[in-house]
């Protein structure tokens, strides 16, 4: 299964990634595809009832003065601020307690991708997985 890396430089591509039951994704497995401690921000133009994305992002990405990442950035509402370094975007159940992340599938990707495309204004390709 997969989850979707957005960089700062604004490749977007897909990460095979181990999964447990369900296609459930342990967040020491999405620490791993990161460089420095994570934090968590709702993807609000992307999220639904029904489906709640994530994007884990570097925590010290303004001290470390890491770029802008615009692709992702996109994803938030406009009063949330800037995206900086590079992002895993996953599915969630629910936020808080007992909270559980999960894989997209390849037409969640292609969705995903589509309205990334929108919102930022021109065409996002999505790069060969790794």
């Amino acid at each position: 299964m997969k989850v979707l890396s957005i960089k700062a430089s604004g490749k977007v591509s897909t990460i095979k990634i181990m999964t447990q039951r369900d296609n459930e994704v342990a967040l020491d497995d999405i620490k791993k595809l990161m460089t420095s401690r994570i934090g968590m921000v709702l993807a609000n133009k992307i999220s639904r009832l029904a489906y709640l994305y994530i994007m884990f992002v570097e925590k010290d990405a303004q001290t470390k003065q890491l770029p802008t990442n615009m692709a992702a950035t996109v994803l938030l509402n406009d009063d949330v601020g800037l995206v900086r370094g590079d992002v895993i975007l996953v599915r969630t159940n629910h936020f808080g307690s007992g909270a559980k992340f999960f894989t997209l599938d390849d037409s969640e990707i292609k969705a995903i991708v589509e309205k990334m495309s929108t919102l930022y204004g021109s065409k996002i390709e999505l790069s060969d997985p790794r």
